[in-house]
């Protein structure tokens, strides 16, 4: 009995090496793949902003290298004239690296802070090359003041709820649920929402109202760091202001 089990114990053990094996590029293996199956991509404030992505292979060559690659439309959000990559990239001789220069603009305000705009890209195949998965690249506006992440979780009538953030000093409203000031900008939604808010240095106060006079769902801001600058349960009646500062 003793030796049965020896045996078995060696045959799965046999069983498992092959099949980490399998799994193993094989040395000389002709593949390439982009860094990542995901990538942020932030981009300057009305303007332009270019940066390099790497694509990688299995192994170094004695020549260049060149890869074709293709932007599925279909699959991407953006705009093809708000952005522009390359046909292909090429990995020089002796490197398993290549730089993929993209460039996506933000001229026409077209980006925001917190939902991002896609481009999926693939390396194409051909015979002999294997190529790894698609990348998605999130175009999203950069934030170059401080970025403030706000939630709030809707009641049954998320339709009564308008708020806004004012600066103390200059009475401007730097962000708010609707523009102009108006309630139902939430109409037909139900849950939480969650986005994220660009808000240069100073002092500020956020108004919350409820048309009804009931209050509605929690709500709070909070800054990068996880700081915690306005929370409410939503027990706010009619509404409420919340005075906070940043940094």
């Amino acid at each position: 009995m003793k030796n049965i089990k020896i045996l078995f114990l060696a045959i799965m053990v046999l069983f498992a090496f092959s099949s980490c094996e399998e799994e193993v590029e094989a040395p000389g293996t002709n593949y390439v793949t982009f860094e990542s199956t995901d990538y942020t991509f932030e981009v300057t404030p009305g303007g332009d902003t270019t940066r390099d992505l790497f694509i990688y292979s299995a192994n170094k060559t004695g020549s260049a290298r060149t890869f074709s690659v293709s932007v599925l439309t279909d699959e991407s959000s953006a705009d093809p004239s708000i952005y522009s990559v390359p046909s292909s990239v090429t990995i020089p001789a002796d490197s398993n690296v290549g730089n993929l220069s993209v460039t996506a603009s933000d001229a026409n305000d077209d980006l925001s802070f917190s939902s991002p705009l896609t481009v999926v890209m693939e390396l194409e195949p051909e015979a002999g090359l294997s190529v790894g998965e698609k990348m998605t690249v999130n175009l999203l506006k950069e934030c170059i003041y401080n970025k403030v992440f706000f939630n709030i979780e809707f009641d049954s009538w998320p339709e009564e709820i308008y708020w806004a953030i004012v600066d103390n000093n200059s009475g401007a409203t730097v962000a708010e649920s609707a523009t102009p000031p108006a309630y139902g900008a939430y109409a037909g939604l139900s849950g939480s929402l969650a986005s994220t808010l660009c808000i240069p240095d100073g002092d500020y106060t956020f108004y919350i109202y409820d048309a009804y006079g009931d209050g509605a769902g929690p709500v709070s801001l909070s800054a990068a760091d996880g700081t915690v600058l306005v929370s409410s349960s939503g027990a706010y009646g009619s509404g409420t202001a919340i005075g906070f500062s940043l940094p």
